[in-house]
């Protein structure tokens, strides 16, 4: 059984998501908060599984919150980066973003094992729509791009490596998860401003 000290990493994304959750609906940007709550929520259930050694009662619930939350997390705050295009501030946007998100969850729920292919499609489109951002130069726009891609190299590098060790592998993979909000969030308020400022370039 994994000890209680897994539950350290886990809690630091429960307070960088309760801060970005936060400030995303601040910003009336309800797609970016409630895809960060829905990981802080994962989270959350991890502190309780390894802070109070219930491992056996509540490993299903946070596996499956993790996994297929995730999924739903990953596509509205794909979908929330995608909201700062001018095609999807109208009424396409506002009926095809929820309904998107709603098909996502709907699929993994469905069929659990399409849960971590959609959630890396939806990753992948995330970081699609910040490269594509029409207000920035090219190299903020591939910086920012980047920060988004973390997210993927730290579930194809760093969780559950082998190289790193169980331990390691675990703390490492949950800190980047933590460093990856707050990426998200300096991304998403930095194109606001980019989008607000009369001097943006287009490209």
């Amino acid at each position: 059984m994994p000890g209680p000290h897994y539950a350290i990493s886990e809690a630091l994304i429960v307070l960088v998501a309760i801060w970005v959750a936060y400030r995303f609906a601040a910003e009336r940007a309800f797609y970016g908060a409630a895809g960060t709550a829905i990981l802080g929520i994962a989270a959350a259930i991890g502190t309780i599984r390894f802070g109070f050694g219930w491992d056996e009662e509540i490993a299903s619930l946070h596996g499956s919150v993790f996994q297929i939350g995730g999924a739903a997390a990953m596509a509205l705050i794909a979908l929330q980066l995608a909201a700062k295009f001018s095609k999807w501030r109208g009424g396409i946007g506002k009926l095809a973003a929820p309904a998107l998100a709603l098909a996502t969850l709907a699929a993994s729920l469905l069929a659990p094992g399409l849960s971590t292919p959609i959630f890396a499609l939806w990753l992948i489109l995330a970081i699609a729509f910040v490269i594509a951002w029409p207000h920035q130069g090219v190299s903020e726009r591939l910086v920012r791009g980047a920060v988004i891609a973390v997210f993927l190299a730290n579930v194809l590098l760093i969780r559950r490596s082998p190289t790193l060790g169980p331990d390691l592998s675990w703390h490492l993979f949950h800190t980047l998860i933590a460093l990856w909000l707050l990426g998200l969030w300096w991304v998403w308020s930095a194109q606001v401003r980019d989008s607000a400022s009369p001097q943006t370039i287009e490209t």
